[in-house]
């Protein structure tokens, strides 16, 4: 795939504890074996603690530097205290140029394509009913969807909808 181009950017969104979390970490192992590079963003709906109180980086970061970065030979990690709330494009520009497809958890209100992930069992409806950017639906329902639907255990058909639907055109 072409390094300069912008990676895809796909939201998996749901109610809380549909299960998002577990299938991004299902999916990804199988995206890489078709030679796709994946980054991933988590919507967090409150402040995150990124580092243990006392380390080195963690106090760098606390005495106002920002940017700051750690750097092992096997992590970088980047903390930053945004100026401003940040859209997923923004996101995507800073630190996503080296992949072809970027997963983001959550960012509902964002106008990108979105999986739902929707378990029967949560009792609320759907996203889908009320968002036309959710373009296929992960499901343990069986329904007449106005979308694609899978089922939670469909993993091959997810990451093989979601190659031709986002990412054919960049191989």
């Amino acid at each position: 795939m072409n390094n300069a181009q912008k990676p895809v950017i796909l939201s998996f969104v749901g109610h809380s504890n549909s299960g998002k979390t577990g299938l991004i970490t299902q999916i990804i192992p199988r995206i890489k074996k078709k030679g796709i590079r994946v980054g991933v963003v988590k919507h967090a709906g409150s402040p995150i603690k990124v580092d243990r109180r006392g380390k080195d980086s963690q106090r760098i970061f606390e005495s106002g530097a920002n940017p700051t970065m750690v750097y092992h030979k096997q992590h970088l990690a980047y903390f930053e205290k945004p100026q401003k709330d940040l859209g997923l494009a923004q996101i995507a520009q800073r630190f996503f140029s080296d992949n072809d497809l970027l997963i983001t958890e959550g960012f509902k209100k964002e106008s990108y394509p979105k999986i739902e992930v929707y378990q029967y069992s949560d009792k609320k409806l759907p996203l889908c009913f009320n968002d036309d950017t959710i373009e296929a639906i992960i499901t343990d329902h069986p329904y007449h969807w106005h979308i694609p639907q899978f089922s939670c255990d469909d993993l091959k058909g997810v990451v093989e909808w979601i190659i031709k639907h986002y990412l054919e055109f960049k191989q």
